[in-house]
């Protein structure tokens, strides 16, 4: 197609680049201190909003503290799971954990690292009809025999997809920490703000927990301060209209549209930037307006950053609460009895005295 010649994408791709921004460097330091020196069986978890980069953090933290190319060899010094609800009817199941862990460590009887050829079927099998009381045993042996140093659980969310119960992703928090414990490894847990509901319900997990929280930048002088820097490095590869000298000039826009989450921000402007391709033309005010998400996109966000930063004690900002409204009461109404009757049979009547048949 002719039309697509003339778009220009390198100002789209040029943002994928990292901002070591202040929290980010803030959380970086204080999850490699207790990485270094946390005892086996202890457990840490980082916790933020989406898009904060967890996982990119804890990845560059394990070539720090393991050594770049760590794995490679007998030795899994890191074994790093991302939970996937991949059971029945989008459920998340501890067997599926299991089994996804096995894979990991390349377990030579429960992984297809053993299968060659016809042998995936044998493989497939021999899985089928393993208890998971002998994987979980299985698993244990293996994070022992690679000398496995930290268990990291990405996605942690996802745990609350397990059942319909409300204790349902309690226990298996608890059964994570337990596993820990036996394989003699450092259980760290990432994830968004839901996670923190279900380790604050099990007081056995909360009292062994050391918490990192990569956190946004609230509406505070500094933290404003810090999110108008960030904008600026995105200043100097977007391709702005000249109506738009500066994102500085629309710190407010871009603040309300992300609540100070930098992930959010760079998928905002990504966007922004995708589109002004695509049409040809640069990226102004107008723009960012008709790619900001809408209210009832936002809400879903807000709502979980509030109710995470509630329960670390966070005094939620003006743009926060603005984005979160009170839904209105529902009154309740009073239900009318409803009259049963039987056919052909007429409704008992009471006889005033002396008038009776």
């Amino acid at each position: 197609m002719d039309e697509l010649n003339n778009i220009d994408i390198a100002r789209v791709s040029n943002l994928n680049f990292k901002i070591l921004h202040r929290n980010w460097k803030t959380a970086f330091a204080e999850l490699f201190v207790l990485m270094t020196t946390a005892m086996p069986g202890e457990v840490i978890s980082i916790v933020g909003p989406t898009r904060a980069g967890k996982t990119e953090l804890l990845r560059q933290l394990g070539d720090v503290v393991c050594g770049v190319g760590h794995g490679q060899g007998d030795e899994q010094p890191i074994v790093s799971i991302e939970l996937v609800n991949d059971d029945a009817h989008a459920k998340f199941s501890f067997r599926s954990f299991i089994l996804q862990a096995l894979e990991m460590v390349r377990h030579p009887f429960y992984s297809s690292g053993c299968a060659d050829g016809w042998g995936d079927a044998i493989v497939d099998s021999r899985i089928e009809r393993a208890r998971e009381k002998t994987l979980n045993r299985a698993l244990i042996r293996a994070l022992i025999q690679r000398r496995t140093r930290f268990l990291i659980i990405d996605e942690a969310q996802h745990m609350r997809y397990v059942s319909s119960q409300a204790m349902a992703a309690v226990g298996v928090m608890d059964a994570l920490k337990s596993m820990a414990k036996k394989a003699n490894v450092v259980l760290i847990i990432a994830g968004t703000y839901p996670i923190l509901e279900a380790i604050n319900r099990s007081s056995h997990l909360e009292g062994r927990k050391y918490g990192v929280h990569l956190s946004r930048y609230h509406q505070t002088e500094a933290d404003l301060a810090e999110f108008q820097w960030i904008l600026a490095h995105y200043d100097a590869v977007l391709d702005l209209d000249e109506s738009l000298p500066s994102l500085m000039h629309c710190t407010e826009l871009l603040y309300r549209g992300t609540f100070g989450c930098i992930g959010l921000v760079r998928a905002w402007l990504y966007h922004a930037s995708a589109v002004a391709a695509a049409h040809q033309k640069k990226i102004d005010l107008a723009l960012l307006q008709e790619t900001m998400k809408s209210p009832m996109q936002l809400y879903s966000i807000a709502d979980e950053i509030l109710t995470g930063e509630t329960i670390l004690g966070l005094t939620p900002c003006d743009a926060l609460r603005s984005a979160v409204r009170p839904k209105a009461p529902i009154v309740a109404t009073k239900k009318t009895r409803k009259t049963v009757t039987k056919p052909f049979q007429r409704k008992a009547k009471r006889f005033e005295p002396e008038n009776r048949m």
